[in-house]
């Protein structure tokens, strides 16, 4: 019971194993690496990084920073050698080339005849990939190969996905590449972000993520997480071309051009491969893919070039038509791909009449513009396919007051709550971090059952008048639940691709646009070079620490009497030591023996510890955790109020 299978992909040459559950460790858990004995450097000493991190975080001038440091010197205790200002600045340069560099480009794109500039910032991804690759405490994490993981339940072995290799997507990938080379995926999210408190300032940041991490380093807020790779224009609008087919083409063109800045250095690399002495001093032939876009539906409609929400074809995975996106159950629509896209383009191209170049176009939904994606190898980066079904955008918040009458009076209200509570089971199924193909078979009978309630009560709606001609349920959003479990197969569980780690990344940029501008109005370049050195900086100074404190702690030990003075209910602690020993040891030790005391199974089949709290006075309040406790007589709810230990004398264990 329980062994796992792991079969590897054929290029990996590694022979298929099994191993008991016990013997299978992930390194999910992952465990940063303690700091050397002079994380500091390149600063000469701690004492200078500290103050020249509090001179970041906090923003001062030239003067500001040289009087803060001739008042360290006056009074100081240990060793401080920094002398002025450009000691500081000259220090953080020469920090700051060990990662990748942000690099500044201007781009051009027509309008109207017109050549418009916009000025993108960028980060190579291929040298930030790697850096990854080269770090001691991160390349040894990363995954080359897709593997098939399988559980055996007594009588099969039970395939399971979670991590992005244990899905279809990158064994498909890596049957592209030469048998000797690796993948190297890419996770990108890309959003708007809104860099002042009223909205005013808005940026367009692009965060990476590399595939091959394991969630827990991928997903994490330290180095080997997510990292901002570029900073692309936003295009204001213009009265001029209000509303016009033109300027929404434009405004795509524009960010696509940006973007290619973005993706230049990994598309040579997904045609060719490229080597790289990785951490352990061996060379490794590199393909490059983006495997997952972590996206919002506008997003997604830019980067498939698709026209958005009001057009006929709306959906950027399939060729759905707009009068049938109700339906969220997947049907036999045609998939787009970037080969069917990009011949599509060619045709209309061939065209000499503008109107039936359009009408290629429109068939389709298609924009008249060049997808940087287009760029990358097609047979392992598909745009289509990269974009992904994102729980965080389609969020129903399950909240029904009560204000409904009784069934007979409010019959479409109560149908809307069954459709609401069918949703949140199939979101329930879309959250499991670790699927099986039966959790996938039984997500998708809970989403065809959300799909007829939700047919039912849109029919309900139009037959008693109460929907507007212009509102119906016929929307984007809705119907891109019906890839969400082919997404699951393909990518593993949708915590590779959910937006939510990424949206945590805006608040620093936020911090630091409002910190370096000291709460004014900002229209200058450089000081959008300073929030990206900012963002530089943060990362270095994750260098520095390199670890994450855990957060638990330990009671010293306690005489028996003493226990009774800890604070407790006196119901619990009253002569605790006399009802104690008043128990029979031997009854303990056969208790001991029969093995009652058990392990809940891990959700994600990672051996990782648990703590329980358990205090009278945590924050000066009570903190009892709640536990599910596994015993002969069955299983059981309690609230663990104290926590002690018993050492067995020797010659009682051997009776």
């Amino acid at each position: 019971m329980d062994d796992i299978h792991t079969e590897f992909h054929p290029h990996a040459r590694i022979t298929t194993c099994i191993e008991a559950f016990s013997d299978f460790t992930r390194q999910h858990h992952y465990e940063p690496p303690c700091p050397d004995c002079q994380p500091w450097l390149p600063f000469r000493c701690q004492l200078d990084f500290e103050v020249a991190e509090l001179v970041h975080e906090t923003a001062l001038t030239h003067e500001q920073t040289t009087h803060l440091i001739r008042l360290v010197q006056r009074g100081r205790t240990e060793d401080f050698t920094l002398k002025n200002y450009a000691d500081v600045w000259n220090t953080w340069e020469a920090a700051s080339h060990c990662l990748t560099l942000f690099e500044k480009d201007t781009i051009t794109v027509p309008l109207d005849g017109n050549n418009m500039d916009h000025t993108v910032y960028f980060r190579s991804l291929w040298d930030w990939g790697v850096d990854l690759l080269r770090h001691p405490d991160i390349g040894p994490h990363c995954i080359f190969d897709a593997q098939r993981l399988s559980k055996f339940d007594g009588d099969l072995f039970i395939r399971f996905i979670d991590e992005p290799w244990t899905a279809d997507a990158f064994w498909e990938c890596q049957s592209q590449i030469p048998p000797v080379a690796k993948p190297l995926a890419f996770i990108l999210y890309a959003d708007k972000s809104k860099l002042s408190s009223f909205g005013r300032e808005k940026r367009y940041p692009i965060i990476a993520r590399l595939g091959n991490l394991p969630v827990a380093i991928r997903n994490g807020n330290g180095v080997g997480g997510g990292q901002v790779v570029g900073w692309l224009p936003l295009v204001k609008d213009n009265p001029k071309y209000k509303g016009t087919q033109q300027f929404a083409n434009f405004k795509v063109a524009v960010w696509h051009t940006a973007f290619k800045k973005v993706l230049a250095s990994i598309i040579p690399p997904s045609k060719h491969g490229q080597w790289v002495n990785c951490w352990d001093d061996v060379v490794r032939l590199f393909y490059t893919l983006v495997l997952i876009l972590s996206v919002d539906y506008e997003e997604q409609s830019v980067m498939s070039l698709t026209r958005g929400v009001m057009s006929n074809f709306p959906c950027p995975i399939c060729l759905i038509s707009e009068d049938k996106l109700s339906s969220v159950m997947p049907h036999n629509y045609t998939l787009r791909t970037c080969q069917a896209t990009n011949d599509l383009l060619i045709k209309a191209r061939a065209e000499r009449h503008k109107g039936r170049w359009e009408a290629i176009l429109k068939g389709q939904s298609i924009r008249d513009v060049d997808n940087t994606f287009h760029e990358m190898d097609p047979k392992t980066t598909d745009v289509h396919r990269a974009l992904c079904y994102d729980r965080l955008h389609i969020l129903i918040v399950f909240v029904a007051h009560d204000i409904l009458l009784n069934t007979d009076e409010c019959k479409i209200a109560y149908l809307l709550l069954q459709c609401i509570r069918a949703y949140l089971k199939v979101d329930l199924y879309a959250a499991v971090e670790v699927h099986t193909m039966e959790t996938i078979a039984t997500g998708c009978e809970a989403l065809q059952y959300f799909s007829e309630l939700m047919n039912v009560y849109h029919i309900r709606l139009l037959d008693s008048e109460a929907l507007q001609p212009d509102k119906n349920w016929s929307f984007p959003k809705i119907h891109l639940a019906a890839h969400l479990f082919d997404d699951i197969e393909a990518k593993g569980a949708t915590r590779n691709y959910n937006t939510k780690p990424n949206k945590k990344c805006h608040g620093p940029l936020k911090e630091s646009y409002s910190t370096l501008n000291q709460f004014q109005k900002c229209c200058t370049t450089s000081y959008y070079i300073q929030i990206l050195r900012a963002d530089h900086w943060s990362l270095i100074s994750e260098f520095i620490r390199g670890r994450v404190d855990k957060l638990a702690a330990y009671n010293a030990w306690m005489d028996e009497d003493e226990v009774d003075k800890t604070g407790l209910d006196t119901n619990i602690a009253s002569n605790f030591h006399i009802r104690f020993g008043s128990r029979q040891p031997k009854n303990l030790l056969r208790q001991l023996r029969n093995n009652i005391w058990t392990t809940l199974p891990s959700v994600d089949f990672c051996q990782t510890m648990d703590y329980f709290h358990c205090s009278p006075r945590f924050h000066s309040l009570p903190r009892y955790d709640c536990i599910i406790i596994n015993t002969a007589t069955g299983v059981f709810f309690a609230w663990l109020l104290f926590l002690f230990t018993c050492n067995v004398n020797a010659n009682l264990a051997s009776a």
